[in-house]
C-alpha cells in the first residue's frame, strides 16, 4: 500500500520556545508526537493526498459496514445502525478532553513556564491547527461508524451462530492448566476484596486509555507509518478477531456458565467470591455483566451491548497497544505491556474471559500487528518534517 505524501510542509516556527514562556525542560514525547510536531500546511491537492492515505481504512470501514447491512438483511434482524451513530460518537469527545487535559499537566510538570495558561493557549494554536485537523477527520469520522457496525454484528451471533463452545473451551481451559480452572491457580493471589476492586478499576479503564490513545494517533503526524499500522491493525483486530473469530467460538465466557445464575459448575464459586467481595468494595463488573444478560435476555441491543468470549478483545486490543508502546518508546512499552497483563488477568479473575480467549486474543494480534506492519514496510519512512520527508 503506497502512502504518499498528503501534505506539502510550510513553515513551522517553535514559538512556544521563546524565553518569554519562561519554558524549562521538554514536552514528553507521546505528547509532542501530537501537539509539538512540526504542522505542515494544506494544499488544495493535498486533501485528495489525504483521502488516499486513508483509502484502505476507509474501505475496511465501509465493507464492515456493508457487512453488518447484509447480515440484518439475511436473518432479517432490526437495522438501527444509523440511530446508534451519535451515541458512539459521543465518546470520541471524552478523549479528546482528556488530551487536552494531560497536554496541559505535561506543560505544567515538565516545562512548568512562568505563564501556564498562556502558554497552553499558545502551544494550542500553533499546534492544533486546520491542517491537523484536517490529518485527523477522516479517523474521527470513521469510528463512530466502526463501532456501531461491530457492535451490531456482535449482537448477531448468536442468531449466526448460537453459543455452543463454553464447554469445550472451560476443558481445554483446564486441559491447558493442569487440570485446574485458571481462575483457582490465580485465586490464592487475587482472592481479597481490595485486590479485586484494584484489578476492577485498571479493568474498566480500558475503555479510555484504548480510546485516547486511538485519538491521539488520529492526530499524530510525526511518523505517518506507524501511526498507519496501529490504525489498521485496530481495525482489522476488531474485525478479524471480535467479529469472524468471535461468530467462528461462539461463546459467553465463565460467569454466564452454565447460566447467569451460577448456581453450579467450576465457576459458581468465582461468581459467589466476587458477590461476597462486592459488599466491601465495588465491583462494576458484576453490574456490566447483569447488564448485558438483560440485554441479552430481552433481545435488546444498545451501546457496549452484546455477549462474546472468545477471543477476548480486551485482551487483543491491550496487546495492541503495548505492541505500538515498544515501536513508540521504551517507556510505554513497559507500561503498556504492564497493563496489557493486569487487563489478562483481570479478564479471568473477574469472569468474562477463559484465559484461552486472552491467550488467542493475544496471538491474533500479534499476528495481525505483523502482517500489517509487512504490508506497509516496503514504503519509505517518511516522519513529518524529516529529511526525506513530505515538501
Amino acid at each position: 500500500m503506497a502512502i504518499e505524501p498528503a501534505f506539502r510542509e510550510g513553515p513551522f516556527n517553535p514559538g512556544l520556545d521563546t524565553p518569554d514562556f519562561g519554558s524549562s525542560g521538554s514536552m514528553p514525547s507521546f505528547v509532542a508526537d501530537v501537539v509539538a510536531a512540526p504542522t505542515p500546511r494544506v494544499a488544495p491537492d493535498d486533501l485528495r493526498g489525504i483521502l488516499r492515505e486513508h483509502a484502505l481504512l476507509i474501505g475496511l470501514v465501509a465493507a464492515y459496514w456493508v457487512a453488518a447491512l447484509a447480515v440484518s438483511s439475511y436473518y432479517k434482524l432490526p437495522d438501527d445502525l444509523l440511530s446508534n451513530l451519535a451515541g458512539y460518537a459521543a465518546p470520541m469527545i471524552m478523549p479528546l478532553v482528556f488530551a487536552l487535559c494531560w497536554h496541559a499537566i505535561s506543560i505544567m510538570v515538565f516545562i512548568r513556564p512562568k505563564h501556564l495558561t498562556r502558554y497552553v493557549i499558545a502551544s494550542l494554536k500553533e499546534n492544533l491547527t486546520r491542517e491537523r485537523v484536517s490529518f485527523a477527520l477522516p479517523v474521527v469520522l470513521l469510528v463512530p461508524v466502526f463501532a456501531t457496525a461491530f457492535t451490531f454484528l456482535k449482537n448477531a451471533i448468536p442468531v449466526i451462530r448460537p453459543y455452543t463452545w463454553d464447554a469445550r473451551l472451560s476443558a481445554w481451559d483446564a486441559l491447558v492448566h493442569g487440570g485446574t480452572p485458571p481462575w483457582m491457580l490465580l485465586q490464592p493471589y487475587l482472592g481479597h476484596p481490595l485486590v479485586t476492586g484494584a484489578i476492577n478499576v485498571l479493568y474498566n479503564l480500558w475503555f479510555f486509555v484504548i480510546y485516547a490513545i486511538l485519538i491521539l494517533q488520529a492526530f499524530a503526524l510525526r511518523d505517518r507509518r506507524l501511526r498507519m499500522q496501529f490504525l489498521l491493525s485496530f481495525v482489522l483486530i476488531w474485525i478479524l478477531l471480535g467479529t469472524v473469530g468471535a461468530i467462528a467460538f461462539s461463546s459467553m465466557g465463565p460467569c454466564y456458565y452454565p447460566n447467569f445464575a451460577q448456581a453450579s459448575g467450576p465457576y459458581a464459586p468465582l461468581m459467589a467470591y466476587l458477590r461476597g467481595a462486592a459488599e466491601h468494595v465495588p465491583v462494576w463488573a458484576l453490574n456490566v455483566q447483569q447488564m448485558l444478560w438483560d440485554d441479552y435476555q430481552n433481545n435488546k441491543a444498545g451501546i457496549g451491548s452484546g455477549i462474546s468470549a472468545m477471543p477476548s478483545m480486551h485482551v487483543a486490543t491491550s496487546v495492541l497497544l503495548a505492541l505500538f508502546g515498544w515501536r513508540f518508546s521504551r517507556r510505554a512499552g513497559i507500561a503498556l505491556t504492564l497493563y496489557a497483563l493486569v487487563i489478562m488477568i483481570g479478564s479471568v479473575h473477574l469472569g468474562w474471559h477463559y484465559a484461552l480467549d486472552g491467550y488467542a486474543g493475544a496471538l491474533g494480534a500479534a499476528v495481525v500487528w505483523w502482517l500489517v506492519g509487512r504490508l506497509l514496510v516496503r514504503e519509505p519512512r517518511h516522519p513529518i518534517g524529516a529529511p526525506g520527508g513530505p515538501r
